[in-house]
């Protein structure tokens, strides 16, 4: 298969199930509490991951790698996975993904003042559309008529956005010579772990309203969104420049109202349609050699 082909289809896939598993994650946080219901979801991908590594004989990390896990785990899986479920209480599906998806945002500023990878004028075109494209999406009355419980969920899912980011350098400058199936197990399982220990104490981890649903939403976003996911992420983060990579991924928030729309009935407005186009055009900015 033609790798660019690949690579297309493989950011397609992980771009439309990203986005529909935002409004899952809604309905699920009906049936549990964000921190438990994150630390399922991130087991699930966790446990399925383990098992593939160990069908695959996959070998472990050597010990002097298990910070950089650690610390992968920390920031991709407990810290990102918490925040954002934590915020989306007070927040609609589709807004949470446009925040988390600041995540690119804070990559290149990332990429430009901590790698000193020097962005030329025209990526920095692709950048300020892109985050104009945001702003449209969230629509004004977002930044203007706020109240605090919202304010508070927007800034969570911020730090989410954040802490994605600086996984995406640590993986970046870190991770390379990494089995990405083996960085993906681990990040998950060691960080359901600390999500675990988030929910025991303040929700109790087993606090679930167990039907035919819940167990659905959390196959879907566990084994599909989760697992194969971000084993798709890490590979296409080794594999492609980290700003085209990041940027691509700012359509899950534009497939994730256009799901908040059709399956939960919230507004898509002009805004939307103006902000999903203007970050196409920042992608193809960034993007361009």
């Amino acid at each position: 298969m033609n790798k660019t082909f690949l690579y297309i289809f493989l950011l397609v896939f992980t771009i439309t199930t990203w986005g529909y598993s935002w409004v899952l994650m809604k309905m699920g946080l009906g049936y549990a509490e964000p921190f438990t219901f994150a630390a399922w979801r991130c087991a699930i991908g966790g446990v399925a991951m383990i098992i593939f590594v160990r069908v695959k004989s996959i070998e472990w990390p050597k010990l002097e790698k298990l910070p950089d896990y650690l610390m992968i785990a920390i920031f991709q899986t407990t810290l990102m996975f918490g925040l954002m479920l934590y915020g989306m209480k007070y927040v609609t599906a589709g807004k949470t993904s446009v925040l988390l998806y600041t995540m690119p945002i804070w990559t290149i500023f990332l990429v430009h003042f901590y790698l000193k990878e020097r962005l030329n004028r025209g990526k920095w075109l692709g950048v300020a559309l892109g985050t104009i494209g945001i702003v449209c999406i969230l629509g004004w009355d977002t930044l203007v008529h706020q109240n605090s419980e919202i304010l508070f969920g927007e800034l969570l899912i911020i730090g989410g956005a954040i802490s994605w980011a600086v996984s995406n350098i640590w993986v970046k400058k870190r991770m390379g010579g990494e089995n990405i199936y083996m960085v993906s197990s681990l990040q998950l399982s060691i960080g359901a772990i600390g999500l675990a220990l988030l929910a025991i104490p303040t929700e109790g981890i087993l606090n679930i309203e167990w039907n035919a649903h819940s167990i659905y939403i959390l196959l879907f976003t566990g084994l599909i969104a989760s697992a194969v996911d971000f084993t798709i992420w890490f590979y296409l983060l080794k594999n492609l420049d980290i700003k085209i990579t990041t940027f691509s991924s700012m359509l899950v928030p534009v497939f994730g109202l256009i799901f908040d729309w059709a399956i939960l009935g919230n507004r898509l407005d002009g805004g939307v349609i103006v902000g999903g186009a203007l970050i196409l055009i920042g992608i193809y900015q960034v993007s361009r050699k």
